[in-house]
């Protein structure tokens, strides 16, 4: 009978100790790559046009058949943790496409916001405005996430971001 008394008095400690330890882990500051809320996209107006002409050409994989720059100038870190930024791709026949990107890292999702009309010289604005999740067939846009987000976080502030696409820029 003892025996029994003492072992449900253990069995009673260790359950309550477990409570305690459970609500001191559902209790702690979650890391930066798991935000404490729902994440909401930031709204943000498109930038005059021209892009600037400050473009850096990233080292692409021979899969990519286009050469492939980001406006460095135009490169933000978004309050909502996205990136930013100009992309354009040059055909081998010497055809420009520009667009406005956005890129969430660690949701390896992607956005396209604008297209550039170069002949009227203004921004189309995207007629699909969701985040589409980022897939294998994509060997460009796969590119550009690891040149932007090496690591598949977000960048921890502008400076990191920038440090990242010199890193993918190509070297001649």
């Amino acid at each position: 009978m003892k025996t029994r008394l003492i072992m449900l008095s253990l069995l009673a400690a260790a359950n309550l100790a477990h409570a305690d330890l459970a609500e001191k882990i559902s209790n702690r500051k979650p890391n930066r790559y798991q935000p404490d809320t729902a994440w909401q996209e930031q709204v943000l107006p498109l930038p005059g046009y021209p892009v600037t002409t400050q473009w850096i050409e990233l080292d692409t994989p021979v899969t990519v058949k286009p050469r492939v720059f980001i406006d460095s100038s135009s490169l933000v870190l978004a309050e909502d943790r996205t990136v930013r930024f100009a992309l354009r791709q040059l055909s081998s026949s010497g055809i420009d496409n520009i667009s406005l990107e956005g890129m969430h890292c660690g949701e390896r999702t992607q956005r396209s916001f604008a297209f550039a009309d170069t002949v009227g010289k203004r921004w189309i604005a995207s007629s699909r405005g969701e985040w589409r999740r980022l897939d294998g067939n994509s060997a460009l846009l796969q590119t550009v996430i690891k040149a932007l987000c090496p690591e598949d976080a977000p960048p921890l502030s502008a400076e990191e971001l920038t440090n990242n696409l010199k890193q993918a820029a190509k070297r001649r």
